[in-house]
């Protein structure tokens, strides 16, 4: 209740902000009333502060067919709405009186929503009414100090949709022209001498995507390939009821277009815009209703604090904010007759060039050909050997009347060889010279015992050689690569014989991304960064199941991430390793869940998981004191001054400061010197880390010392063991008898600073929690979950921390190793994050326990650790990892790869054989899956997003089908494929093989291209 408590008076305030600046005007809109239907009209351009109304004529029968408002000054004007039938009747306003209210009622007529009754008052009680009464109706009272001075609305030969247009009853002196709070202003506009320290000019995009609201439930649809910077949004429309029904928003330029979602039930309640009026927040509301999950309630929100909103509100509920310089300009989501789940398209004001998703190997440097041949046999694929920059070396292939198997020989970047078929038949070999490489296949395919098989093939390379071999039917295919193209690889389907082949073609010259090789600027301020990507060891699973692992709701029912709603508590999202779901349970992939099993986990679970992660500190402070103090303090001091030396480096190349007093400045603004140095000076003085950051002044005085000697000397300080040992000496945090340059040299030397950042982290964690308690008292455990694993230091910090442990251990490891060890590490945070919030809390969630805690987190045995051999962190952190499934979690944003390097995508068994694809960072925010089949039979195939069915798609034998949904509505959770197909007398099963892999979150969009091969099994 505490956090969501801060949200409504967070809300309220800004509320508050905007309703003070919209008063300033002098004209204001009030909600709209009616249908959809008729032409669009209004008086906004025609009015003006302080003129005088001096009449108000309604043309009325069974509904209201039209109005006239007679303006007598300052100029004289008629605004003339609707048709002329019915009966007149007429208000004629005395000097000082002002119509003040007007109360609208409608209802269907012929299928169109009409407006049946108005009545309008003024300040002095008259009022002037006709139409027939229904049962939908509102009304709307002028804001203090105006009046009604026009209409807004849609018009036939009657009236479909009506709002008033209220103005100032007395004319004011325009005041300077600023910004009201919560205008939207573009983003370049930013005065170059206020833009912070290091920043640089960044590309605009033209739309970027909200986070998405509901359940999984409808049709999808999306805006977004519509929507335009620059344009012009002219009136939202929602369809309300108890529900939100649906929406509709125009766009005026720069086309004209209506993006209409949902149903049209429920009443009508539309926001007309203004000049320099834009939409700039969305909150949703949604809940159950029969079984499935579905928006109830939305509310919108303009730059001048105008609101439209409608529906039912429940307690889960979110509101977004567009970014800066950003308007809504559509929604992507899912619907039928009501909307079931809803988010925003956000555009650009100002009209940009759009930047475009840079494509990867998938879309530019790869090309598949068509396969000839049979469907039967094994499929393959080299596809996720390949390497784009590799140097084919030979071909071999085994022929007798037929092709029996084939050959591909790769002598860089490391010998490989890609052999399929069988061993029968005579071997043939063509060796390529330097700078040769293959540019055409020929195949001949006939049958064989009612089986296609592969008769004949014939290569050529650019150099006019050639090998083939094997009998020449009359079914025969000639494929020649792309201009710029060479062969690299083949699919198709093989036993002890070719069935069927095709050729991968890749770019001649394109270039692997390789793990290692970051982009310049890296991930990370320490200088030590490799791409983050998911890796293949996430995936795979120790046992043949385990039990989803269950907390409980924060305040309004809110569940923390990667974990989703049970009814009851929140349950974890089958993690990457068990994708998929088993009511309780979670399965590994490609397994089926047959059996029935409770709903709820039993308490021998419980006590296992309890058992398993009770001493996560125990473990680590026993290697702490085995450990002496001064290698304790040395391994804390030399990694936060080469932290903070780095920092400085860093700021000195992107935004320079010259003299020391200037980085002392810059210096004293960091975390390392705020928090890392003081609590590594603590832990030398063996001194508890206090709460609130209240430290000692004799840590402060070293913190100052060893700041300024890393400003004065760099990275001398660093360069050798005597001149680490006179820094701790010199500074006080160590006697100089407590240790020895060669203890200090050996720590130079290992240069590692993985389990210092490790540490490093779990101390933020631990601020975090006490900030959590200290600005909201009464928070409840539950709460500071939701809020700790919405913090950077989950999404971004252990994600890239634990990476750059991975880059030290890469030099001692294999890569495989190197993944396992990162994702154990991954797994051992998520055990501590866990245990810090669990016992950071007791009474109920009335106290935090931060001096039990505080002096144990410093004292941590990881850097101790990593200072003697980083690789040993893993057998540390494998006592304590928990055996029930938790969510995947600690992934952070993953580097622009293909799909197998950077996303763990993986196949099992024969279905999506061979699929592939890319994934960048930036980008439109789209997931777009091109199935193409070389099944002979209609399939379907089912798409699940951590655990729940999200879509089926269905691909008819040999056809190419195009899927899109969003990374705002996948995020963060495992993407896995299985697919239905005729089996046995025609009924479809589901068994043949899957695709995994996992979708995560990006800042900047993020796209993903992926070529779902749908093959016979």
């Amino acid at each position: 209740m505490a956090i969501q408590a801060i949200h409504a008076v967070t809300y309220f305030l800004v509320l508050n902000v905007f309703f003070v600046s919209s008063d300033s005007s002098d004209i204001q809109l009030s909600e709209s009333f009616g249908g959809p239907h008729g032409d669009d009209f209004s008086d906004e351009n025609d009015v003006s502060a302080g003129q005088i109304i001096g009449s108000i004529t309604l043309h009325v029968g069974e509904r209201c067919h039209g109005l006239e408002l007679q303006v007598t000054a300052p100029v004289a004007q008629t605004f003339t709405h609707g048709g002329p039938g019915g009966d007149l009747n007429t208000l004629t306003l005395n000097a000082g009186e002002y119509i003040t209210s007007m109360e609208a009622q409608w209802d269907k007529h012929d299928g169109h929503t009409r407006i049946f009754y108005l009545n309008f008052g003024t300040n002095t009680g008259k009022s002037v009414s006709g139409g027939s009464m229904t049962d939908s109706k509102s009304t709307v009272t002028a804001p203090e100090g105006f009046q009604l001075g026009g209409f807004f609305g849609r018009q036939g030969d009657e009236l479909d949709l009506l709002g008033a247009i209220w103005t100032r009853i007395e004319a004011v002196t325009p005041a300077p022209v600023v910004d009201l709070p919560g205008t939207v202003a573009p983003a370049d506009v930013q005065d170059p001498a206020t833009k912070p320290p290091g920043s640089t000019t960044v590309t605009k995009r033209a739309t970027q995507l909200s986070g998405s609201f509901g359940g999984p439930h409808g049709d999808q649809f999306s805006d977004l390939s519509s929507v335009k910077s620059g344009q012009k949004v002219k009136s939202l429309t929602l369809h309300v009821g108890d529900r939100c029904h649906g929406l509709e928003l125009q766009i005026a330029e720069p086309v004209a277009i209506s993006f209409a979602h949902g149903g049209e039930g429920g009443n009508y309640k539309t926001l007309t815009l203004r000049e320099g009026e834009y939409i700039t927040s969305m909150e949703a509301h949604w809940g159950k209703k029969d079984d499935h999950t579905r928006i109830f309630y939305l509310s919108f929100e303009t730059n001048f604090g105008i609101k439209v909103s409608g529906g039912t509100k429940t307690d889960t509920m979110s509101i977004v904010s567009a970014p800066e310089g950003y308007q809504l300009g559509g929604f992507f989501g899912r619907d039928g007759d009501e909307i079931d789940l809803i988010g925003v398209v956000w555009s650009s004001i100002e009209a940009v060039e759009e930047v475009p998703v840079s494509a990867l190997s998938a879309d530019e440097d790869i090309q598949l050909s068509d396969v000839f041949g049979g469907p039967h046999g094994i499929a393959f694929s080299d596809i996720n050997s390949i390497k784009l920059s590799q140097t084919v070396s030979t071909i071999t292939l085994r022929t007798g009347d037929r092709c029996h198997g084939i050959s591909l020989g790769i002598s860089s970047p490391k010998d490989a060889m890609f052999s399929h078929g069988g061993n029968g038949g005579e071997e043939h070999t063509l060796t390529l010279a330097p700078g040769e490489y293959i540019t055409s296949m020929e195949a001949h395919w006939g049958k064989k015992n009612d089986h296609t098989r592969i008769f004949h093939l014939n290569f050529t390379t650019n150099a006019g050689h050639s090998i083939s071999g094997g009998g020449t039917t009359d079914d025969k295919m000639v494929v020649t690569a792309p201009e710029g193209f060479q062969l690299s690889g083949f699919h198709g389907r093989s036993e002890s014989e070719i069935d069927q082949l095709g050729v991968i073609w890749t770019r001649i010259g394109a270039k692997d991304l390789e793990l290692t090789d970051m982009p310049v600027g890296g991930n990370d301020t320490t200088g030590i960064s490799i791409r983050n990507w998911v890796g293949p060891n996430v995936a795979s699973p120790s046992d043949t199941a385990c039990y989803r692992k269950s907390v409980g709701f924060g305040s309004g029912s809110v569940c923390p991430l990667g974990y989703g709603n049970d009814g009851d508590d929140c349950l974890a999202e089958c993690p990457l390793s068990y994708p998929v779901r088993c009511y309780a349970e979670c399965i590994p992939q490609n397994d089926d869940c047959a059996l029935e099993i409770m709903t709820k986990i039993g308490s021998v679970v419980v006590v296992a998981f309890n058992l398993a992660t009770a001493n996560v500190f125990g473990e680590m402070l026993a290697l702490a004191k085995a450990t002496t103090q001064a290698i304790k303090c040395a391994a804390n001091i030399v990694s936060a001054v080469r932290n903070l030396i780095y920092f400085l480096r860093y700021q000195q190349t992107t935004a320079p400061q010259g003299d020391t007093e200037q980085l002392l400045v810059v210096a004293y603004q960091s975390d390392v010197v705020l928090i890392d140095l003081p609590v590594a000076v603590c832990v030398c003085f063996g001194l508890p880390v206090p709460k609130k950051t209240k430290y000692a002044k004799i840590v402060l005085a070293t913190v100052e010392g060893i700041v300024k000697q890393a400003i004065t000397n760099g990275d001398k300080i660093l360069s050798s063991g005597e001149n680490a040992l006179n820094l701790l000496t010199g500074s006080g945090a160590i006697n100089s008898s407590s240790t020895t340059v060669d203890e200090l040299q050996g720590l130079i030397d290992k240069n590692s600073s993985c389990g210092w950042e490790l540490k490093r982290f779990t101390d933020r964690v631990v601020y975090t929690v006490n900030d959590v308690r200290n600005n909201t008292p009464d928070a409840a455990v539950n709460d500071i979950r939701v809020t700790v694993y919405s913090s950077t230091i989950v999404l971004n910090d252990i994600p890239r921390v634990t990476n750059n442990c991975m880059g030290e251990l890469l030099a001692s490891k294999t890569m495989s190793a190197a993944y396992e060890t990162r994702d154990l590490l991954r797994k051992t945070f998520g055990v501590i994050v866990d245990q810090l919030i669990e016992k950071a809390s007791t009474d109920m969630g009335a106290s935090v326990a931060e001096d039990e805690y505080m002096l144990e987190i410093s004292n941590m045995g990881l850097v101790a650790l990593s200072a003697v051999d980083p690789t040993g962190i893993a057998y540390m952190a494998s006592q304590f990892v928990q055996p029930t499934c938790g969510p995947t979690v600690y992934l952070g944003e993953i580097d622009d790869g293909t799909l197998y390097d950077a996303l763990s995508l993986t196949t099992v068994d024969e279905a999506f054989e061979g699929s592939y694809g890319s994934w960048t960072k930036v980008g439109d925010g789209v997931v777009r899956l091109i199935f193409k089949s070389t099944d002979t039979e209609d399939v379907t195939v089912v798409v699940h997003s951590g655990g729940n069915d999200n879509a089926k798609v269905d691909v008819g034998a040999g056809e190419t089908v195009i899927w899109e949904s969003t990374i705002s509505e996948l995020h963060d959770k495992n993407m896995y494929l299985d697919r239905w197909r005729p089996g046995l007398f025609g009924l479809p099963g589901s068994g043949g093989g899957s695709l995994l892999l996992w979708i995560p979150r990006a800042s900047e969009g993020g796209h993903i291209t992926m070529y779902v091969r749908i093959n016979v099994s």
